[in-house]
């Protein structure tokens, strides 16, 4: 499997006689719901080796035989993945894309954040991406200042994962419903009586709803509330072991350890890390719902985060966080103004709607467009596609990474799974169902 972008002038039919291929296969591939494309549209081709992307410094005396004969990798493929490559004028200094070959029998560990919403739907959703899933954490069961946790309508998607060999973990959180409150959080991770009673209700929580493990979410904590939230998991930690529970935490990203930083001080990545079996570092929305214009989850910072990250805990514990959404934003961007969530099947189809070239950001790793909406309005998305994904799969692979986490399942990108399918092999579970 490796990616074509899309050029100018260039058709399904044309694309597909450059591999000796059909406009049907690679309509399939690529869930498409018609022939249309766009300039800079990055489109799977159904063969190859699995590979992942990696960006490559154009050195002195580099052209495109030259990096076919050190790589392995065919021309013809070099300048399928690249937008607009000249391979006559190569600037030493400039950047591009080449595939970079992952070992047949790479296993990862893949998790999924999920609502459930106790209908039909639920079972719909984890059965289009069940073959790729290791664990799915459903979301959220909030504690209460009491140290008691809400209910979610959780029995049939509970059963359904173990069904698929998932295993759901129950994700524990101070969401009070509106924000993540470090009010509640505060309550009960300094108060002994509190806290006791929050551990028993967590465990007890798993042992009758039958989950394979907890995912502990706090989120947006006072900075000095570091060592109370330190020793609240490690209390957890030691119980859930006593039970042969596994535990992850869920941090938000960071690049350094800043104890008076408000949104990131109170995550103690070393010590947090010695205590879970796994954790998940949040490692997008840098592009968010009330900020300006940019990637999600832009490649650099990513790479800086897990920098970090791998110096205060065994890389394989960490499991990267990536987004399965995008945002469109009104531009230009004033503050107060606020971007829509958007998916990107559903980014790439208003693209080819409204006949606009998609740019890929080289330092990011990220595609966005602009366009004119409905209202004569400029409007801009940046977004996840299959470029940006591979990027983000070779760090999991040269970082010797756990895996991967994705918020949120629900948000259409076929894409994704066929690529993680065909990229690495999905670690699984078995369960008893009786």
């Amino acid at each position: 499997m490796f990616v074509h972008v899309v050029k100018a002038g260039e058709s399904l039919f044309s694309i597909a006689k450059l591999y000796g291929g059909t406009a049907e296969h690679i309509r399939s591939a690529n869930e498409l719901n018609g022939d249309r494309l766009v300039p800079g549209m990055s489109l799977l081709i159904p063969a190859g080796p699995k590979s992942t992307l990696k960006l490559h410094i154009i050195k002195e005396g580099d052209t495109l035989d030259t990096l076919s004969m050190e790589t392995g990798i065919p021309p013809h493929i070099i300048l399928a993945v690249n937008d607009k490559l000249d391979d006559r004028k190569w600037i030493p200094g400039e950047s591009l894309w080449i595939p970079s070959r992952v070992r047949p029998d790479k296993t990862i560990q893949v998790n999924a954040f999920m609502i459930p919403s106790g209908k039909q739907t639920d079972t719909e959703i984890i059965e289009d991406a069940a073959d790729c899933l290791t664990y799915v954490s459903l979301f959220n069961s909030r504690v209460y200042p009491d140290g008691t946790l809400s209910e979610m309508p959780d029995e049939a998607v509970v059963l359904s994962l173990k069904r698929e060999k998932v295993a759901p973990l129950l994700t524990v959180t101070n969401f009070d419903g509106s924000r993540f409150n470090p009010d509640l959080a505060r309550t009960v991770i300094k108060h002994p009586e509190l806290k006791r009673r929050a551990v028993h209700n967590i465990l007890r929580t798993v042992m009758e709803k039958r989950y394979a493990g907890i995912n502990i979410d706090f989120e947006h904590l006072y900075p000095e509330d570091r060592e109370p939230f330190t020793a609240f998991v490690r209390g957890l930690a030691d119980e859930a072991k006593l039970q042969n529970v596994p535990l992850t935490v869920t941090m938000g990203p960071k690049m350094s350890d800043d104890p008076r930083n408000p949104w990131m001080g109170a995550f103690d990545y070393r010590a947090l890390g010695q205590m879970a079996d796994q954790v998940i570092l949040m490692t997008f929305e840098w592009g968010w719902v009330g900020g300006p214009p940019m990637a999600v989850a832009p490649l650099n910072m990513v790479r800086s985060v897990l920098d970090y990250a791998t110096s205060q805990i065994p890389p394989d514990k960490i499991m990267m966080g990536m987004s399965l959404y995008g945002y469109n934003w009104p531009i230009p961007y004033e503050k107060g103004n606020r971007a829509a969530g958007i998916s990107p099947k559903a980014a790439v189809e208003q693209a080819i709607r409204t006949e606009v070239h998609i740019h890929f950001h080289k330092e990011s790793a990220s595609p966005m467009f602009t366009y004119r909406g409905s209202r004569n309005e400029m409007r801009q998305i940046w977004f996840e596609d299959a470029r940006s994904i591979l990027a983000k799969f070779h760090l999991v692979d040269v970082m010797g990474l756990r895996g991967i986490s994705y918020w949120m399942l629900g948000h259409p990108f076929p894409q994704n799974w066929t690529l993680l399918h065909s990229t690495f092999h999905i670690a699984k579970r078995n369960f008893h169902l009786s």
